[in-house]
């Protein structure tokens, strides 16, 4: 998003400036996530959210009640597609983005648990509070360059706070790994690895992200790396959209479009077949945000014996898991949640393997069969631990 630099009026003016382009249709409402399992009052869509911050600024209400609205957004894009098809391509998203930030400069605290995030991301460069000592411990063992001072490798895998940290997502950054080995690329990671700052954007810290980009973007630079990959969709697009314009200068890569140029090259070729039925749920970031539909199928459609299902919404239609937007530092208790909804809708589909590629959607979608009692009937993977089950004996 541009203009972070804005403040005070100069800000409400951006913001009222979007909002007031929406003419209140309300067909944002049929597609937000949020609405379709909260009880309807708190958010009324998109368009909702964004007249509670236009009357909130009208009325000097940047309070409380405000970033109780704002915070409920998983920043998917649903409601900004809907608008670019039927009305007025209302820029809603950014407005929200917006108005988090305007949230900060007004003093008006996050969320507890997200204030905690954010202390730790100043603290220790990740929002868990998890020592930087620990960071690359998933890789011990699988013998993985790491660039300090000097790197002599063109391929920066940026693992990312998740995959280093969590103790599901680990075997994600593993799988990763093996596989880039497996193919013979040349790759490293960070020694010190800080996060991309993507989780202090999305709650409004813009000071925060701003030094975090700063020092990130400087390492990178000193170590010439020519391409980077990330784990994460979201560090993925706070890379390829929110960094300073040097961050382009390097190709920026999600893994699955990496692996699948890598299969396209005949560089990767799986010999172990998988006979089950998957299904694929397009996470935000990488499918309603950055258009990557066909590049995680392209890897799932290579596997000998995989058969691939689809669930009802897919691709742009896809359902959010409810992790975005910082809403993996808050809880909203909302009933049904919607991972609980998407296992379901895989479930219908005949799947028998949810197939992700997003940390946020496998940590959901994990605890939702779990909530649900479906762990007999359906499991969840990375597409990362997948293509290396198909590629390792």
């Amino acid at each position: 998003m541009e203009n972070i630099n804005e403040s005070g009026n100069e800000l409400k003016k951006d913001i009222l400036e979007i909002v007031s382009k929406c003419v209140k249709c309300r067909f944002c409402i049929t597609q937000c996530p949020v609405y379709e399992v909260s009880d309807g009052w708190v958010t009324q869509g998109g368009s909702g959210i964004t007249q509670s911050l236009y009357y909130g600024i009208k009325l000097g209400r940047i309070d409380k009640d405000l970033r109780d609205i704002l915070m409920r957004c998983t920043t998917c894009r649903s409601c900004e597609i809907i608008c670019d098809r039927l009305m007025a391509g209302v820029k809603l998203v950014d407005a929200i983005k917006m108005g988090r930030k305007l949230l900060f400069e007004e003093e008006v605290s996050p969320l507890r648990e997200q204030q905690k995030a954010l202390e730790n991301l100043q603290l220790v460069g990740n929002p868990y509070g998890m020592q930087p000592s620990k960071r690359t411990a998933w890789a011990e063992g699988l013998d993985v360059k790491k660039a300090g001072d000097s790197s002599g490798s063109d391929v920066l895998y940026f693992v990312g706070c998740e995959a280093s940290y969590d103790d599901r997502v680990k075997t994600v950054a593993s799988s990763i790994a093996r596989i880039l080995q497996k193919a013979r690329v040349d790759f490293a990671i960070l020694e010190e690895e800080k996060s991309s700052g993507d989780a202090a954007l999305t709650m409004g810290e813009y000071g925060l992200f701003e030094l975090l980009a700063e020092e990130n973007l400087g390492k990178i630079k000193k170590l010439g790396f020519k391409t980077i990959i990330t784990t994460s969709p979201h560090d993925f697009n706070c890379y390829l959209k929110e960094y300073p314009g040097d961050m382009r200068k390097m190709e920026i890569q999600h893994y699955t479009q990496f692996l699948s140029g890598l299969i396209e090259q005949g560089k990767v070729k799986f010999n172990n077949a998988m006979r089950r039925k998957v299904t694929f749920h397009d996470p935000c970031y990488l499918g309603k945000h950055n258009n990557i539909y066909e590049e995680p199928r392209t890897i799932l459609k290579a596997i000998p014996g995989l058969e691939l299902v689809e669930m009802q919404r897919n691709r742009i239609n896809s359902l959010c898991c409810g992790g975005g937007g910082g809403r993996m530092w808050a809880d909203f208790l909302e009933e049904p949640r919607l991972a609980e909804v998407r296992i379901l809708e895989a479930i219908d589909a005949g799947a028998e393997v949810l197939a992700t590629a997003c940390p946020f959607c496998l940590i959901n979608f994990e605890d939702a069969i779990k909530s649900l009692n479906k762990e007999n009937v359906i499991t969840v993977k990375d597409i990362a631990e997948i293509a290396c089950e198909a590629l390792y004996p």
